[in-house]
């Protein structure tokens, strides 16, 4: 029988200090290796969905892609066990929350960090592409900030290994809908462009403050859902110019391109994509230089964008904030001025 975890709880050599967040199916801990002291998140199932066979695979699945990958940009894989009947895997520890907490508070960013996260997700994307994986949930609250100043992919319970067998498409969520290619909507054959449009929906997202399409029908999760899969397969999405003035054109036509619908259309790579980015953010530097390819300079810019990302308020609220402190020294000074003017009379 399956236990639901809390504080103190301990699995093998692994003790929970603290509850991370939940899903639909799994449940994150932020949990004390005894031996060595250091903290992980730790994963297990809940308690109502690890009786279902088809999410008890799929979590499976997730810990076997995750031991394939080893990248900067991508959560690292620690360890699995099972115990108290609860099967679980740890991994590294991801304090800074996700991306789509980012968005929650900030609703969009400027371009520039857009970019930036673009690179850093691209790269990421490079690893599983390069691995035979498809991340194929590629989200806000699936990219996450760590401690060492990089956005970093995670949670690959909907990913496909192309050297095993395909995934059905039970499970997908309304919210995933936002961010499907239309060959996935569809059920066809996916492969690393699939990401490259969800990467496309995301660039949109950061940018503008909202996903390329929304659905006019809020009757049901079902209908919603199926009018976003319609929207992916047969209209075109706007152009983030539509919503945004500051945006360089040669970024807005490269989300263009990733939103294209046949994946033929799309850029043939994250590489390519990620270099494009480069050449955006960095138009005089050469996309080979050491910053490009990861050296000490890109880890402290990562470090920096990481920092932007957390503190609160969009740019134009601190303007916004900026005016109200500068509208109310004026006011004081003039009420100090008026009151040394009065005392003189």
């Amino acid at each position: 029988m399956h236990q639901d975890l809390s504080v103190g709880s301990k699995l093998e050599h692994f003790e929970i200090t603290g509850r991370l967040g939940s899903g639909g199916a799994g449940a994150v801990f932020r949990a004390r290796n005894l031996n060595d002291g250091k903290e992980y998140a730790l994963k297990t199932l809940t308690s109502e969905t690890a009786i279902n066979e088809e999410i008890h695979k799929r979590f499976v699945r997730e810990i076997s892609v995750a031991q394939k990958l080893k990248h900067e940009n991508v959560v690292a894989y620690d360890y699995c066990g099972f115990d108290e009947n609860v099967l679980y895997y740890t991994m590294e520890l991801v304090p800074w929350g996700s991306l789509g907490d980012v968005l929650a508070k900030k609703k969009k960013l400027p371009w520039q960090d857009a970019v930036e996260c673009g690179i850093d997700i691209c790269r990421g994307l490079e690893h599983l592409h390069e691995s035979k994986i498809v991340h194929r949930d590629l989200k806000p609250a699936n990219i996450f900030l760590s401690d060492d100043g990089r956005l970093k992919l995670g949670d690959f319970g909907l990913a496909r290994d192309l050297d095993s067998m395909q995934l059905t498409v039970e499970g997908f969520t309304v919210g995933t809908a936002k961010y499907l290619a239309p060959e996935q909507a569809m059920a066809k054959p996916v492969d690393g462009r699939t990401d490259l449009y969800a990467l496309g929906c995301l660039m949109f997202e950061m940018l503008t403050g909202r996903p390329p399409f929304i659905s006019e029908n809020q009757s049901s999760q079902a209908l919603i859902f199926r009018d976003m899969m319609g929207k992916h397969v047969k209209q075109k999405p706007p152009l983030v110019s539509e919503f945004v003035s500051d945006c360089p054109p040669k970024l807005v036509n490269l989300v263009d391109q990733l939103l294209e619908k046949k994946a033929d259309d799309r850029p043939s790579s994250a590489a390519s994509v990620a270099d494009t980015l480069e050449s955006i953010l960095n138009p005089t530097e050469n996309p080979s230089s050491e910053t490009a390819q990861g050296g000490e300079d890109s880890v402290q810019e990562a470090k920096s964008l990481t920092s932007r990302l957390v503190e609160g308020g969009t740019a134009e609220r601190k303007s916004n904030k900026a005016a109200i402190l500068i509208a109310l020294t004026v006011l004081i000074v003039g009420a100090v001025i008026l009151a040394i003017m009065q005392s003189q009379k």
